[in-house]
């Protein structure tokens, strides 16, 4: 890949994304995300579909819509929660890095933590 190249992802893949320029409660600067679009779209098209994270807190985490990334649910460093009620689509130029990835149990709470908010029914 040239530097020029967008960053490939996949689903349950955590980037760096430039949120900014952002309006009212959108998520603001570069920050970390959790990729939930599938990886068709995200081979294939011109946008990456994400959950934004925040920094870990108990109370945080006891909300229904946010999950917990903390290892050993992700590779990442710092502890993190994925807020489901967030969820973006950006443009892919916007993908500025990998941070990491979240582990099959980490996925599995986001999708429900996803159906939740919007008002879903899963097998």
């Amino acid at each position: 890949m040239k530097p020029t190249d967008p960053v490939a992802y996949q689903r349950g893949e955590v980037l760096w994304i430039a949120c900014d320029p952002s309006v009212g409660a959108e998520p603001r600067k570069t920050r970390t995300c959790v990729v939930v679009s599938n990886d068709i779209a995200n081979r294939f098209g011109a946008v990456v579909t994400v959950v934004p994270t925040q920094e870990y807190t108990a109370e945080r985490a006891a909300r229904a819509y946010m999950v917990d990334l903390r290892k050993p649910r992700s590779t990442l460093t710092s502890g993190r929660v994925a807020n489901a009620s967030m969820v973006m689509t950006y443009d892919r130029s916007r993908v500025v890095a990998k941070a990491g990835r979240i582990y099959k149990e980490a996925l599995e709470s986001l999708d429900a933590a996803l159906a939740m908010h919007l008002g879903l029914k899963l097998p």
